[in-house]
């Protein structure tokens, strides 16, 4: 999603549980199963969109010699799929 910055800065405020609410306008381009890094720059806050590996992409860099079986697999399934829930 490439979206121009916005001309004006968008203030947002920390909540009482330490949350912080986008703009609608802002928070539509996302998915509530997106991840964020969040860089801190002197007083500067940057919030980055990350992405988890793809499966296919894990499978396809395991050796050809050494097929994965069942446990492994349901290993590698279970730790994405912890990596992408939500944090509370």
């Amino acid at each position: 999603m490439s979206n121009p910055v916005p001309q004006q800065p968008v203030v947002v405020v920390l909540g009482d549980d330490n949350t912080i609410t986008l703009p609608d306008e802002i928070a539509r381009q996302f998915h509530p199963t997106d991840r964020f890094a969040l860089l801190r720059q002197g007083d500067i806050l940057i919030l980055k969109r990350v992405s988890s590996p793809r499966v296919s992409d894990i499978v396809a860099a395991t050796p050809d010699d050494a097929p994965l079986n069942l446990d492994e697999i349901s290993d590698i399934v279970h730790e994405l799929r912890s990596q992408r829930r939500v944090a509370p």
